[in-house]
């Protein structure tokens, strides 16, 4: 019952607030209200004799439950500064607001989706190999190295000085040193991020990824290769958040769809059309127009070159 009351009291005005801000100052005083009501301070208990242990029970549980109720009220308000101001920003129709797309925002998606089709049915004259070393032993680009099955940003533009790479984490200055040394290594821990990242012609903080590499007209999203959503798209969603879905922006931006009338400012667009590799209409065999991993022949001769051949 105490858990009804908190539950019934504290979220009810945040059904219907349009202002975080205030739905915020509701929430806290609700908080204290719900405390009086049940009794978690303990009042009036004392005098039975059957409550004995109640008092001290109850006020640690009533503790222990408004630590988690602020706890996850911290977690909105984390997300709400993540994407500007919470009166303006993410709130501005309301959680009451129709479902539906806004004019404004079919008319984007309708403009997105034209692009797409076109891209798709025409071809893109950029579903070309990038300008790679197609000689030197390396199936990763050019900017990448291969450790454990996987390319990596070479350590060598990562750590300057510190060319070998030892692990996803470690980069040293020499080719043998001492595990979890820090006298010859340098170490950048992260997932995805640090040392551990994909080379910049695939992207910025992109994770590392299986040997090969992607067209020209394509962009690596979780280790495989779709076409770049700034082409699918003509610009307007330029920013590849879901195998199929091409957002306007990064972050909780990306969350919710652009144009949906549901009280969030989505910049995301998702459609089947986005989901596709960057060799559509080309007659090109070799360039897929199915999401596929990164292509070794992009990067490496499996031929021999006629200086090595004589």
């Amino acid at each position: 019952q105490a858990l009804s009351v908190i539950v019934f009291t504290c979220f009810a005005p945040l059904i219907n607030q349009t202002a975080p801000l205030r739905a915020m100052a509701a929430f806290e005083h609700c908080l204290v209200k719900s405390e009086e009501e049940i009794g978690f301070r303990g009042e009036g208990l004392e005098s039975g004799e059957d409550f004995d242990v109640a008092p001290v029970s109850l006020r640690t549980n009533g503790r222990m439950i408004r630590v988690g109720v602020l706890s996850a009220l911290a977690a909105v308000v984390g997300t709400v500064c993540l994407v500007g101001t919470p009166s303006a920003v993410m709130f501005n129709g309301g959680a009451s607001a129709i479902t539906g797309l806004s004019t404004s925002g079919d008319t984007s998606r309708q403009q997105a989706l034209q692009y797409a089709a076109q891209e798709v049915t025409q071809g893109s004259n950029l579903a070309t190999a990038p300008k790679e070393n197609l000689n030197d032993g390396n199936l990763c680009n050019d900017d990448e190295e291969e450790h454990g099955a996987l390319c990596y940003a070479k350590c060598a533009q990562l750590a300057p000085g510190y060319s070998f790479r030892q692990s996803a984490w470690t980069c040293c200055n020499q080719a043998q040193c001492p595990f979890m040394s820090f006298s010859c290594c340098k170490h950048d821990y992260g997932m995805c991020s640090g040392y551990s990242i994909a080379g910049m012609k695939e992207g910025s903080a992109i994770c590392p990824h299986a040997p090969g590499g992607c067209l020209n007209d394509e962009e690596l999203f979780l280790g495989l290769c779709y076409m770049k959503c700034s082409l699918l798209t003509g610009g307007l969603n330029p920013y590849r958040a879901e195998i199929d879905g091409c957002c306007k922006s990064t972050g909780a931006y990306c969350l919710a769809e652009e144009g949906v009338k549901d009280g969030f400012n989505g910049m995301l667009i998702t459609n089947s059309t986005f989901a596709v590799g960057g060799g559509c209409a080309d007659s090109n065999a070799g360039t897929p127009c199915q999401p596929h991993p990164p292509l070794t022949s992009v990067t490496e001769s499996h031929s021999p070159s006629p200086s090595t051949s004589s």
